[in-house]
Formats: C-alpha cells, sequence, structure tokens
C-alpha cells in the first residue's frame, strides 16, 4: 500500500502542537522577559528556559497587509521552523514576528533570512 509509506515517511516532519506556543500568557511573558532580536524577516523573542526542547510562537500584525499576506509569512515562518527543528539548541522558547518582507519573499529568502535572525539570536545550532 503505497499510501501507508508516504505517512510513515512524513511522521518526522509533522509540526507536533508541544513544540509550538499557544497560549496568551506564554506570549506576554516571552515579551516581557525576553530578549529581542531584529532583521529583515521580523522580530525574535528569544527566553531561556528548564523545559527540553524548543518552542515557538508565530505572530503577524495587520501592519503588514492583508489575511493572505499575513497567512503566507506565518506559513513560511512554520515551514522554515518546521524543517529545521532539529538545529536549534534546546530549552528556549521563541516569539517570532513577521516582517514585511515575509509577505512577497519566496521559501527560500525566507528561509536565509529566518535562520540568519536565528543565528543573530544564538538558538541555532549550525
Amino acid at each position: 500500500m503505497p499510501n501507508q509509506e508516504i505517512s510513515e515517511e512524513r511522521v518526522g516532519y509533522t509540526l507536533p502542537r508541544s513544540s509550538r506556543i499557544r497560549q496568551n500568557r506564554d506570549y506576554r511573558r516571552i515579551y516581557r522577559s525576553g530578549k529581542r532580536f531584529s532583521n529583515r524577516a521580523g522580530l525574535c523573542y528569544v527566553v531561556k528556559t528548564k523545559k527540553p526542547g524548543t518552542r515557538m510562537g508565530f505572530v503577524t500584525t495587520k501592519k503588514i497587509g492583508h489575511a493572505f499576506a499575513r497567512n503566507r509569512a506565518r506559513r513560511l515562518m512554520k515551514e522554515v521552523y518546521r524543517l529545521h527543528m532539529a538545529e536549534l539548541s534546546p530549552h528556549y522558547e521563541v516569539v517570532m514576528l513577521s516582517g514585511i518582507f515575509l509577505t512577497g519573499a519566496t521559501y527560500q529568502q525566507a528561509e536565509k533570512a529566518i535562520l540568519s535572525l536565528w543565528r543573530k539570536a544564538g538558538i541555532l545550532v549550525k
């Protein structure tokens, strides 16, 4: 059955809920106590924690455009995170705010800018 083979291959590439920040109180705590980094991809607030793994939240504001532009920027950020989760240092919580650059960027441009932002923040291992 080819469908089972495809689903088994994709298991390692999912973005589990446990690796995302979903609670409003977590976002507020990270904004308040996090260290801020920025580049053309947007802003990044980083907090060191004792919890295993890295959790990330994604935010887009109305300043960067209509709903389709905000959704595209958010999808790009999530996709870069999903594919590079294993390269991030553990014990961090990160909130990413999209910049207007991501609304018109290709995946390769977005990936390069976001990885550069993570390097600047010191959470990218490689």
